[in-house]
């Protein structure tokens, strides 16, 4: 059997799709692992230099916690291009907190041997001293295969929900 997404997509085998996408889930926990670890180059490598990255909605979700201020809430700030200029605004967000970030429920469809797409429910939690931010929601994403390896060329972060706790009270 083989497995066409689209009418104008060359067929790709079940094997090579399944491949495919336990490649792509692989890539996807190198990201979470990476960027709890704090591992910046790994995280610029996952990126195709080409990324397009948008973050623009979660600062709106930071002003009035761990010091962000409206006039710091540039949403435009948050969208960057290649995996150097997303690992440098990983860096900036959670760089100096602790930070766990998971996915589930990939949804990923194979468009062609070098061509897919993924959507993935994500919880983080961030601490930012006795602040800590619970997040829900989704990432919206692209990938390609890049000399053989797949990697992601498009990622948008969508909040559903955030619920900030203070931890003081909560021991």
């Amino acid at each position: 059997m083989m497995y066409q997404t689209a009418n104008t997509a060359p067929a790709v085998s079940d094997i090579a799709r399944l491949v495919a996408i336990e490649d792509i889930k692989l890539l996807k926990a190198r990201y979470f692992t990476a960027v709890d670890a704090k591992d910046w180059a790994s995280i610029a490598d996952i990126f195709t230099s080409d990324a397009r990255v948008d973050f623009s909605g979660e600062v709106q979700h930071h002003v009035g916690h761990h010091g962000v201020t409206q006039a710091d809430a540039v949403p435009g700030d948050w969208v960057v291009v290649g995996g150097r200029a997303t690992a440098k605004v990983i860096e900036g967000a959670v760089g100096g907190i602790i930070s766990v970030h998971q996915g589930h429920d990939p949804q990923i469809d194979i468009h062609s041997e070098d061509r897919a797409t993924g959507r993935w429910s994500l919880y983080d939690r961030l601490e930012y001293g006795h602040e800590v931010m619970h997040g829900y929601g989704h990432y919206d994403e692209e990938y390609r295969r890049v000399g053989g390896l797949w990697r992601i060329a498009s990622l948008t972060l969508t909040r559903l929900r955030v619920v900030w706790e203070d931890a003081r009270k909560t021991g």
